[in-house]
C-alpha cells in the first residue's frame, strides 16, 4: 500500500507532504496555501505571515488586502499564483492552483514532488468545475460527505426560487438576506439587474463587492445603509438589505421578509424552506453535494483519498468511497495535533 504523506490535522490544518500546509499553520513547514478567505480556512493565518511563505490565487489576495486593511501589500512573502503557474519550492518541487468554484479566489492545489508523485487538495469546491487537479493522492473535502446529503434540483433552480421569492415579498415590504461570503455577491448578482429596489449594504460589504467587481463578477450598485441616500431609500419601505460576515443580522425582530441563503437544513428535492410567511431558507449552496463529491474524486484520478474528518462527514465519505469507486482506497484523517 502506499505510504500515506497527506492529512488532515486537529486545528484543521491540512498538510501535503512535509513542506507546504494549506488554511492553517504547522511547525516547520515553510509553505502555506490559502485556498480561500472563509473565517474556517483562516486558522493561525497571523502565525503564518510571520513564518510561513503564503501562495494564493490573487483574488485571495485582493480579499485578504481589502479585509484586513494593514501590512499585506508591503510583506514579500506572499505570493499570488495565477490559475495554472507553477510555484517552484527549494527542494524542487512545485505548486500549481486551480479554481475550485467556491468563492472568488478559492482553489485546488496540487503539490507535484520531484519523484512525480502528485499529492493535492480539494478545497472548499462547486460542482461541475471547468477543469480538476489530477493527483495520485487527494485530501477532499467533506462537508457534504453523507450519502443523505444529495440534492434533487440545480443551483439554478435554487437562484430562479430565491428571485422568485424575493419579487413576491417585496410586494409586502422590505427583504433582509443573509448568506456567507461569495454567496452574498451571488445574491447581489442573481437580483440586482432585475429587482427594481434600492439595494442596501454595509461598507464593509460593500468595499468586498468592490473586490468581485474588479475581477468582473458580483454586478450591481449597493447603497451604503448609513448614508442619506441609504436611509432615505430604507424610509420608503421597498428595498433588500444585504448581510453577510460581521454585518450584525438583527436578532429581534425586523419589519419584512428574512431569507437565510443556505443549504443546511433544506429538504433535498426542494431548496426552500419555509419558517413563516415571513422567513425563509433558500439552498444556495457553494459546496459539492454527496454524488458531486464522488464525481469530483474520479475526476481526480486519485488512488490514496484522505476525507477530512474534522468536518461533519469524514468517516461515512470514506466509507462511501471505498465502496463505490472501484480502485480508490480512502481513510479518515488522523486528526492528530499539529506538530512543535
Amino acid at each position: 500500500m502506499v505510504k500515506q504523506i497527506v492529512d488532515v490535522l486537529r486545528d484543521g490544518t491540512i498538510c501535503l507532504g512535509s513542506s507546504v500546509t494549506c488554511d492553517g499553520f504547522a511547525e516547520g513547514f515553510p509553505i502555506r496555501v490559502q485556498t480561500h478567505v472563509h473565517d474556517d480556512h483562516m486558522i493561525k493565518f497571523e502565525t503564518s505571515k510571520g513564518l510561513q511563505d503564503l501562495v494564493m490565487r490573487p483574488e485571495t489576495y485582493s480579499l485578504l488586502v481589502a479585509e484586513k486593511n494593514a501590512d499585506l501589500e508591503y510583506r514579500d512573502n506572499f505570493h499570488r499564483l495565477g490559475c495554472g503557474k507553477k510555484f517552484e519550492l527549494e527542494d524542487g518541487s512545485h505548486l500549481c492552483l486551480l479554481p475550485s468554484n467556491h468563492m472568488l479566489g478559492s482553489c485546488q492545489v496540487t503539490l507535484q514532488r520531484t519523484d512525480g508523485l502528485r499529492i493535492g487538495y480539494s478545497g472548499d469546491f462547486g460542482w461541475p468545475l471547468g477543469k480538476v487537479i489530477e493527483v495520485d493522492q487527494l485530501v477532499v473535502d467533506s462537508t457534504y460527505g453523507s450519502p443523505r446529503s444529495v440534492r434533487h434540483y440545480t443551483q439554478a433552480a435554487a437562484e430562479e426560487c430565491l428571485s422568485s421569492l424575493v419579487f413576491g415579498q417585496l410586494r409586502q415590504g422590505p427583504v433582509h438576506i443573509y448568506a456567507h461570503r461569495g454567496t452574498i455577491e451571488r445574491v447581489l448578482h442573481v437580483l440586482s439587474d432585475n429587482i427594481g429596489v434600492p439595494i442596501i449594504a454595509t461598507a464593509r460589504l460593500i468595499k468586498e463587492v468592490e473586490v468581485y467587481q474588479d475581477y468582473g463578477l458580483a454586478a450591481g450598485e449597493l447603497l451604503w445603509a448609513d448614508s442619506e441616500v441609504g436611509q432615505l431609500a430604507m424610509q420608503e419601505k421597498s428595498f433588500v438589505h444585504l448581510y453577510s460576515k460581521g454585518d450584525g443580522f438583527r436578532n429581534e425582530p425586523m419589519d419584512g421578509t428574512s431569507i437565510t441563503c443556505s443549504a443546511y437544513m433544506v429538504p433535498s428535492n426542494n431548496p426552500l424552506l419555509q419558517y413563516s410567511d415571513r422567513a425563509y431558507r433558500v439552498s444556495l449552496s457553494n459546496h459539492a453535494d454527496f454524488n458531486e463529491t464522488l464525481a469530483y474524486i474520479k475526476a481526480t484520478g486519485a488512488k490514496k483519498v484522505v476525507t477530512d474528518n474534522t468536518r461533519n462527514h469524514g468517516c461515512e465519505l470514506a466509507l462511501a468511497i471505498n465502496q463505490r469507486l472501484e480502485g480508490v482506497f480512502a481513510s479518515p484523517s488522523s486528526n492528530k495535533r499539529a506538530p512543535c
